[in-house]
């Protein structure tokens, strides 16, 4: 016996559902539960009928929402890295939702963003997904982000924004990015951001000289700091700056 047979009884639940769908689905709950009303169910019995109703509604909602959802990603075909960066190229945020917009839309899901703060001055970027009568989250943390002497608070906060978003839609839609790189020395994005003040720092020195003692210092603030991947990167940023300033020589 099932718990709206328990709830309302099986002399009823006959009654009810000769000329409806079967118990279990959402529109047979919906009629014991007008029966429930009109036969003066005590209050326990009722709220408890709607609990049931609510959660077949919410698991049929979430196949449903599994069901569009892998066909929707069957169609999304790899999106390549279109901007240049120093020394990296990615994908930006605009280029994907331009890409995978309309065949989201056309499965019937949208999606929005909001943020939270988070310590140490970063932010935690949170993208809803919503389509056919349930929603998903997707949250992504980003660091803060330094910015360069060119960019003001507000640009340095909108490019904290773009890179949480481009992160939160890669993963929330599993999106497909070409990993092909024109140089197989080349940074990634993540580096890209995660080390831009000494990226742009590197980019911006017109003196050999110069670059050298940067260079040098930074790669010694990185090491000291146990990021070896970070020393790493600025050699790499260093040694091809060094490259055009002299020529290849």
């Amino acid at each position: 016996m099932s718990e709206a047979q328990e709830l309302v009884g099986t002399e009823e639940i006959g009654v009810v559902t000769r000329e409806s769908r079967p118990v279990g689905q959402s529109g047979g709950v919906n009629d014991l539960i007008r029966l429930a009303i009109d036969r003066d169910a005590d209050i326990d019995k009722l709220e408890r009928l709607i609990a049931l109703r609510d959660r077949e509604e919410a698991k049929n909602a979430k196949r449903d929402f599994d069901l569009a959802f892998a066909a929707m990603q069957s169609e999304f075909k790899a999106v390549g890295r279109s901007k240049q960066g120093y020394d990296y190229r990615y994908a930006p945020i605009e280029v994907l939702q331009r890409a995978y917009g309309p065949i989201i839309a056309d499965h019937g899901f949208s999606y929005r963003w909001r943020e939270e703060a988070i310590e140490n001055g970063g932010k935690r970027c949170i993208m809803t997904v919503t389509g056919h009568g349930h929603s998903e989250e997707t949250s992504f943390d980003v660091p803060k982000i330094d910015g360069t002497k060119q960019m003001n608070p507000v640009q340095v906060a909108g490019a904290m924004s773009t890179y949480g978003r481009r992160y939160t839609f890669i993963a929330g839609f599993g999106v497909i990015i070409d990993d092909e790189d024109d140089d197989a020395g080349s940074l990634s994005f993540d580096d890209g951001v995660s080390y831009s003040e000494y990226v742009n720092a590197l980019e911006a020195e017109t003196d050999l000289e110069s670059l050298r003692q940067i260079g040098k210092q930074y790669h010694s603030q990185l090491k000291a700091a146990h990021d070896e991947h970070g020393a790493e990167v600025i050699l790499a940023v260093y040694n091809k700056r060094k490259a055009e300033l002299t020529g290849g020589k």
